[in-house]
């Protein structure tokens, strides 16, 4: 199965960005997590197997309790590392 990269935007509820930042750092598919300003609290890149690791991984972040919404941007191609 191809691996598939994807960066994620996760807006949280006030006050419960350590809790994300905890269960992020658990993750084998998350490969660099930022906490960062602007629309998004927290953004994740990750590794997956296919789309459905992929969307696998989102449903279960969609089901943290203190996570708002997310967004998931699909990498095409990668220009620089």
């Amino acid at each position: 199965m191809e691996e598939l990269k994807a960066v994620i935007g996760i807006k949280c509820r006030e006050g419960r960005l350590s809790e994300i930042g905890k269960q992020l750092k658990k993750s084998e598919e998350i490969v660099q997590a930022y906490e960062v300003t602007g629309e998004y609290d927290v953004i994740a890149v990750g590794s997956f197997k296919g789309t459905i690791g992929l969307e696998k991984f989102v449903k279960g972040v969609l089901k943290w309790k203190w996570i708002e919404r997310t967004t998931t941007f699909v990498v095409l191609t990668t220009v620089k590392e």
